[in-house]
């Protein structure tokens, strides 16, 4: 019970998150439109002063654009990860990270919450380019526009940055589900009927039926129901992740529980959705084999008794159409990936490689590896490297940056405050 109740308390930590966001204080408003100042210091002792306006637009749209006061005249535009359809629009809470590390070195930053949430990649990407024009309009044009996003984020980035080369200087995606977008609605599929399969009446419907009654009561009944069946049966759950690859820390037990909540939560949340804006159902395992390590005769048993979907047709091809990159970049892209990424698991990383190298665009494109185990888990100081990386690559001059910001940076992390102030 010990072991169930501290693996509750990491989930609902997750839940919750654990960036601080700062207080606004308006110092203009009107019925749409927030002005805030922000002062941000660094580890370093710079300090730099932020001016930010947050815009509700007519269709619902919510978004920001950040100047520093000591503006370099570039451009750096954030698009942000899956957001359930159920929730409200909202600008990324990461944004709250986002802004003072980008304004700190000089750059203004834009994100957008996009028009709608749940799977909203097209959606997203045509709001980014809406975003640009807005900036563009108010600002004039920035001397470079990066665009940088992390998980569904990090997608939009890529395929952007593939559609749309003269619109942007260069990418840098985030642990995005950017080497087969199939295989990754795959991953989330196979892991609920394998679950399924082990744990048998825990959670009601299945991989591609999800009842109002497993969305309503996710949190409350059936988290717990999901911790306290791996909690008890560890062995079958250390099973199930090596038949789905899904990765968890050996050395952080309580990674395993927050790999099993990760993957079936997007299955729970996001599978509805999917099922309308990709026009019908996109998962097919009528031809999966799922392996059993070492157990040849259960392997047979799982295959025979594991639940089978048939996806439609017009699903698959819209996904092949609009959701699969190419690989086909003619601006720099510099991907970055945490190995152990339970939610958009890190095969992608050499499958995106693979793609490039096709492309014979190996020249414009650097992989980041990260050797940890979370989703886009990664430091203030390796975000900014990244970044780093990228500019080097745009403006082909040495790493300035890169050595500049791993000399200030302390224990991972490059901003030390933010305060809002009045201006």
């Amino acid at each position: 019970m010990k072991n169930y109740t501290w693996l509750i308390l990491i989930f609902l930590f997750l839940l919750g998150g654990c960036k601080e966001e700062p207080e606004i204080i308006p110092s203009s408003t009107d019925a749409n439109k927030i002005t805030s100042h922000q002062q941000v210091k660094t580890v370093a002792g710079t300090t730099t002063l932020v001016g930010c306006t947050v815009e509700t637009l007519k269709t619902g749209e919510i978004v920001q654009i950040c100047v520093p006061e000591n503006w370099n005249g570039e451009l750096i535009i954030y698009a942000h990860g899956y957001v359930s359809e159920f929730e409200s629009l909202a600008l990324p809470t990461e944004a709250a990270a986002y802004v003072p590390l980008f304004t700190s070195l000089g750059y203004a930053f834009a994100t957008t919450s996009y028009t709608e949430n749940g799977l909203a990649i097209q959606t997203g990407i045509d709001n980014i380019l809406d975003l640009r024009k807005r900036f563009i309009k108010e600002y004039g044009e920035p001397k470079y526009i990066y665009l940088t996003g992390g998980s569904e984020g990090g997608i939009v980035t890529t395929l952007a940055i593939e559609r749309y080369p003269k619109l942007f200087s260069g990418g840098l995606s985030l642990c995005g589900p950017c080497g087969d977008f199939q295989k990754q609605i795959n991953y989330y599929a196979d892991f609920r009927v394998v679950f399924d399969y082990y744990f048998p009446n825990i959670l009601p419907g299945d991989a591609i039926h999800i009842p109002d009654e497993l969305i309503r009561n996710w949190e409350t009944v059936y988290v717990p129901a999901i911790i306290q069946a791996i909690t008890l049966n560890p062995a079958i759950a250390l099973k199930i992740l090596s038949i789905t690859g899904a990765p968890y820390d050996p050395n952080n037990p309580t990674t395993i529980g927050q790999t099993f909540l990760r993957a079936l939560w997007y299955d729970v949340f996001a599978t509805r959705n999917a099922i309308e804006v990709l026009k019908g159902q996109p998962y097919d395992n009528t031809a999966t084999q799922y392996v059993v390590p070492g157990n040849p005769a259960e392997t047979l048993l799982l295959n025979a008794q594991v639940d089978r979907f048939s996806a439609d047709k017009q699903a698959l091809k819209n996904v092949e159409k609009y959701y699969q990159t190419s690989g086909d970049i003619s601006i720099p892209l510099v991907k970055m990936h945490t190995t152990g990424d339970p939610t958009i698991p890190f095969w992608h990383f050499p499958l995106y490689q693979a793609k490039i190298t096709a492309q014979d665009a190996n020249a414009l494109y650097t992989g980041i590896p990260i050797a940890r185990y979370g989703h886009c888990t990664f430091t203030e100081t390796e975000i900014a490297l990244a970044f780093a990386r990228l500019v080097q690559q745009v403006k082909s001059q040495p790493l300035v940056l890169a050595h500049q910001l791993a000399a200030q940076a302390q224990n991972g992390k490059i901003i030390a405050s933010v305060q809002s102030v009045k201006p």
